[in-house]
């Protein structure tokens, strides 16, 4: 789902729906860059990025 910022943190969802800041929670992040979970906000801001910048893939249910 994409999502965009508007003004003051709150968030406005494709659908149009208006979440405001007050209500939002943040999300901590874990990735496995090396062998072990760690949370990305803890990483330097060159790895951040490059986490960023990664291609996702979604692998369809075979079924």
């Amino acid at each position: 789902m994409e999502e965009k910022r508007v003004r003051d943190g709150d968030l406005v969802l494709e659908d149009g729906t208006v979440i405001p800041k007050e209500l939002r929670t943040p999300c901590e992040i874990w990735s496995r860059p090396v062998g072990y979970l760690r949370p990305i906000q803890h990483w330097n801001n060159g790895k951040r990025e490059e986490f960023r910048e990664r291609k996702k893939f979604k692998i369809e249910d075979p079924k």
